[in-house]
């Protein structure tokens, strides 16, 4: 077996290398750290004829246990998908998966706040409602509106099941008939507030205003005028 010509030597080495493996370990232990970040919430995989009809949070809390010195979203933002998979009609209580979250291998999730979230889910239906034309203003004096006509009279929309209940009719954006002499014709808008409801029919709505002239009073063939003198 050879024997180092310089044992002293190797001796010194070994202790400077050891003292550096302390020294360096000991600097990564001490860097460790707990810290909080957000992350996007996203939905996935929502069925086919449900709509989301309740409030989500756009972000979710993360504790993050790693090296201080690593950047948790150096490959992007970081995003925690909630699977709506196996999802139904009705309110429910869906927990937070982090198991997705994508992060460096040193760092590791340990809380996420809040731990699950209420989600309402409606079944999306259609709807057939007589459109309801708005009319603006007044004709002319000695004019007045005979009728007005919309076309098509009808316009299916789309939306929750709860949304639609509520509706009657859907009302249009005014046409003006102000100071009008003869008959009006304008293109208008269905007019949807809700985000939730849209209209699927594709072609324009026309609103026509039949404006003529206000019939005059007759005469009561029984009145005679006075006799003047």
């Amino acid at each position: 077996m050879l024997r180092p010509r310089h044992p002293a030597y190797l001796l010194v080495a070994l202790i400077a290398a050891s003292l550096l493996w302390y020294a360096a370990t000991g600097k990564r232990r001490a860097s460790i750290s707990v810290r909080s970040t957000k992350a996007n919430l996203t939905l996935v995989n929502m069925p086919s004829g449900l709509v989301l009809t309740s409030s989500v949070p756009d972000t979710v809390t993360l504790q993050l246990r790693g090296p201080l010195t690593l950047n948790p979203a150096a490959g992007g933002s970081l995003e925690v998908f909630l699977d709506l998979a196996e999802a139904v009609a009705g309110r429910s209580i869906y927990p937070i998966d982090v198991s997705g979250v994508r992060l460096p291998l040193e760092i590791e999730v340990i809380a996420v706040e809040p731990t699950e979230i209420e989600i309402e889910l409606e079944r999306v239906l259609l709807r057939s409602l007589a459109l309801s034309p708005a009319v603006a203003g007044i004709p002319a004096p000695g004019f007045m509106v005979n009728f007005i006509q919309v076309e098509p009279t009808r316009m299916t929309i789309q939306g929750p099941e709860s949304r639609l209940s509520t509706l009657d009719n859907i009302t249009t954006s005014p046409i003006s008939v102000e100071g009008a002499t003869g008959s009006v014709e304008a293109v208008v808008t269905p007019l949807l507030t809700d985000p939730l409801v849209r209209g699927l029919t594709g072609s324009p709505v026309t609103v026509r205003v039949n404006i003529g002239p206000q019939p005059q009073p007759e005469e009561d063939p029984t009145l005679t005028p006075p006799e003047t003198r």
